[in-house]
């Protein structure tokens, strides 16, 4: 997939539902009513096994919502680790149900694991997560290293105001247990772009304080990765720390992804309020590869070089 401004697509994020365990205040809006949305698992396959046998998609990361809620995730997990035409399966989670499933997952097929942990402190926990409880995020954490899930990444939000004074203790923290600590600034999407005016913390401040506990070492970046990271060093203490920063320092001219939510639409650009309907070319057995191609074609050429911010759904819809 080459897009209109020459940018090959290989990444995909399927969002497996739009249902949540938790309501993080960048993701949920205040007073939102739950959805229960869920793609259908015979479709998601077909959406990958179409999208890497045909058009190049190496790269799946399964999102939500919460995937780890989705019923149907292991069988499904099970069937993407046979296509042949994928690099690697990985997916993104919050990590309250993590513990349990971590094992299962690994033997499915899952290559690794992205888990979001914003506070390492149990009541800052519970608000930024409207009720989430910490130790069930690092009881999986801990579970995923167990079963082989690595390298995990972490992805704290830094938010001014909430959790800005722990980036240092969540960095040594992670790197401690062997993990990559990436920290993210708040992102402008859909009915919360305002968020930024509160709580945004730029990525030079985010640097700074890092700096002020590690030496930090620019790593190449690897083609369509947003972060950039850091090999980081204090005392005996090593790892990597990566900085992802859609805000301050915008990363679209290297994005080699699309996302496709649990509705079933195709989404070329985070930012731009443009979705692609795929269920109409599914008719509950099969994908009718020639419909969804056009759709496709539609979606990649008209992915920009730069969204207008114009994104009128939530993160918890377009899939994290």
């Amino acid at each position: 997939m080459i897009d209109g401004c020459g940018r090959e697509i290989d990444h995909l994020r399927l969002s497996l539902t739009d249902h949540c365990n938790l309501a993080c205040r960048y993701c949920v809006p205040e007073g939102a009513p739950p959805s229960r949305q869920m793609i259908d698992a015979r479709l998601a396959f077909e959406i990958v096994r179409w999208l890497s046998e045909h058009h190049g998609a190496r790269h799946v990361r399964l999102t939500g919502g919460e995937p780890l809620l989705y019923p149907d995730l292991i069988p499904l997990v099970r069937r993407l680790a046979l296509l042949n035409h994928l690099d690697e399966i990985t997916l993104t989670t919050n990590g309250q149900a993590l513990a349990v499933q971590a094992a299962a997952l690994r033997k499915a097929g899952l290559s690794r694991i992205n888990v979001s942990l914003d506070t390492l402190r149990p009541d800052r926990f519970e608000q930024v997560t409207r009720g989430g409880r910490v130790e069930h995020t690092i009881n999986g954490i801990e579970s995923a290293i167990r079963a082989d899930l690595t390298p995990v990444k972490l992805n704290m939000v830094v938010q001014r105001g909430l959790n800005d004074d722990e980036v240092v203790a969540a960095a040594r923290w992670g790197l401690e247990l062997g993990c990559v600590v990436r920290f993210l600034e708040v992102m402008p999407i859909g009915p919360l772009a305002h968020v930024i005016d509160e709580h945004l913390v730029p990525a030079s401040e985010i640097l700074d304080r890092l700096s002020s506990a590690f030496r930090l070492e620019p790593i190449t970046q690897s083609l369509g990765q947003p972060a950039v990271d850091y090999a980081a060093s204090s005392g005996s203490l090593r790892g990597v720390i990566g900085i992802i920063a859609p805000t301050t320092r915008p990363f679209c001219d290297r994005c080699r992804r699309i996302r496709v939510t649990s509705r079933g639409a195709v989404v070329a650009c985070v930012h731009e309020d443009r979705h692609f309907d795929l269920t109409r070319c599914w008719n509950g057995r099969r994908l009718d590869e020639v419909h969804a191609d056009t759709i496709l074609e539609e979606a990649i050429l008209h992915k920009p070089a730069e969204g207008s911010r114009s994104q009128s759904l939530t993160m918890i819809a377009l899939g994290g």
